[in-house]
């Protein structure tokens, strides 16, 4: 289905019965990511994935701010009813930023490594015009590999690897939204009063194999929300939704059970 939210559309898919789950991707992703993770979680719960703005079956608008992907996912969430709220990465950003703003909509929220800025944090404003000037010649595939191996950190036989796949081109394919949202990455901060007022149950997820930079980044999200916790995924770096789909779905299945009937009070 396509729900309208402001001056474009977000195309959400959804499965199973139960209590609902909306899960939101990262940068240079689609819904599609999601694919191993969705039928772990839909015998227990109605499962929602949503293409974030400017990929797959979700429309566009000028004026880009991660502001606008907060208001996208309120604006589904209004729709959908009460869920719990799953991001990754960039889209664990946006996740954090809905429901911050829309807290009576959110039963609990699950954030897997947002990239939040911290101290050496490296400025990737170099990389971005890289990769926005290889979408500009249509080289999207190329650009895709530079986010992948200078950004997210991946080796680059890996990247070789995976450009052998099945599924590369179509997930280069977003590449144009890459590079904006690297910028707007290196630009966020984090709201300290506002988030010290979230009162969400929030489970920070990270694997042990990440890049330092992100561990500090859930640390500092961990002391500023009241109701987060932390939990490690064994063996996993980034993309555990790839690496160890049944870990990362058991661990937000045992999550929303335990919260998602619980009543706010704000």
């Amino acid at each position: 289905m396509r729900i309208a939210s402001g001056h474009t559309s977000i195309d959400v898919a959804s499965t199973g019965t139960g209590p609902a789950i909306l899960l939101v991707h990262g940068t240079g992703d689609d819904k599609t990511c999601w694919r191993q993770v969705v039928p772990l979680l839909a015998g227990r719960h109605r499962v929602h994935v949503m293409d974030r703005r400017g990929r797959g079956g979700s429309g566009d608008a000028g004026g880009y701010a991660i502001e606008a992907e907060a208001g996208d996912i309120v604006t589904v969430l209004d729709h959908l009813g009460p869920a719990t709220l799953v991001g990754h990465s960039y889209g664990a950003i946006c996740a954090l930023e809905a429901a911050s703003r829309a807290p009576s909509s959110v039963t609990g929220l699950v954030l897997y490594e947002p990239p939040v800025p911290v101290p050496g944090t490296p400025d990737f404003s170099g990389v971005a015009a890289r990769v926005a000037g290889l979408c500009a010649q249509g080289l999207r595939e190329e650009a895709l590999c530079v986010f992948l191996v200078e950004v997210t950190g991946l080796d680059p036989g890996l990247v070789r690897l995976l450009r052998r796949v099945p599924g590369f081109a179509e997930r280069a394919a977003v590449a144009d939204t890459v590079a904006r949202e690297i910028d707007a990455t290196h630009r966020y901060v984090l709201d300290r009063a506002r988030l010290a007022a979230l009162d969400v149950p929030t489970l920070l997820l990270k694997g042990d194999r990440s890049a330092p930079g992100l561990h500090d980044a859930v640390a500092m999200i961990a002391e500023l929300v009241p109701r987060a916790v932390t939990e490690v995924l064994p063996g996993q770096a980034h993309r555990a939704m790839e690496g160890a789909p049944a870990l990362l779905a058991d661990a937000i299945d045992t999550f929303a059970g335990r919260y998602s009937h619980e009543a706010h009070t704000r």
